[in-house]
């Protein structure tokens, strides 16, 4: 089997920058100071990352084979998308670096209603990550190979690992949606829960993304070297 698999990359950088902007989000709301240079480097670096590795994906389908397709979906579209508008939030705070260097409460008001524009795609691209969280579990996706050590223990119940990526993918998208409503609505005590669903899949996809580095290496070490190590 040879596959090039780089989503451990794409699930740590979402994961940052679930963390991230649920972080940011949530000094916009409390009307504390932001470092509107720090963030736009740290939107710059994690959006640049996935919608690099997310772009690619999705026009080139690297995974492939078996049945993993899906993989170019399931990752490669929603971080493209994702990371296209962390781009778009680095840009717009450090075109503002004057602004925000002044009353607090008026640059964070600004900044929140600078994000109803664009929270109508990401309430769109929520909308598309819980059809694919419906599918995980609908198809019973993500089993992983008996090769690979941890996940492959589990691979012969395939429900299992499908509920957890439909429900990682699943809560994130309740996120998205949510912010969309939260703008749309007038109703931006919202937000606050947006920041609970975000600091929960960015931690989840972080761990699975850092899980993967170790697990993804001993998969093409057993395969290699004809093993079957397990932990």
């Amino acid at each position: 089997m040879s596959v090039v698999v780089y989503n451990e990359l794409i699930a740590i950088t979402a994961g940052a920058g679930l963390l991230g902007f649920a972080k940011f989000l949530q000094l916009l709301i409390r009307s504390e100071r932001v470092n509107s240079e720090a963030w736009a480097a740290f939107f710059g670096v994690t959006g640049g990352l996935l919608f690099a590795l997310g772009f690619h994906t999705t026009v080139t389908w690297p995974y492939g084979g078996d049945g993993f397709e899906y993989a170019n979906i399931a990752f490669g579209q929603p971080a493209a998308g994702f990371g296209a508008l962390l781009l778009v939030a680095a840009v717009y705070l450090w075109r503002q670096r004057t602004l925000f260097e002044g009353d607090v409460e008026t640059a964070n008001a600004r900044a929140l209603d600078a994000l109803k524009p664009t929270s109508i795609f990401v309430g769109v691209l929520g909308l598309g990550m819980a059809v694919i969280a419906i599918s995980f579990v609908r198809y019973q996706l993500g089993a992983a190979p008996p090769e690979e050590p941890i996940t492959g223990r589990f691979g012969h119940l395939p429900l299992l690992e499908a509920l957890f990526l439909g429900g990682l993918w699943g809560v994130v998208a309740v996120g998205a949606i949510l912010f969309a409503i939260a703008f749309w609505t007038g109703r931006t005590r919202l937000l606050r829960w947006v920041v609970w669903a975000f600091v929960i899949g960015g931690i989840a996809f972080a761990l699975f993304g850092a899980m993967n580095f170790y697990t993804h290496i001993g998969m093409y070490y057993n395969i290699a070297h004809g093993t079957m190590i397990k932990w």
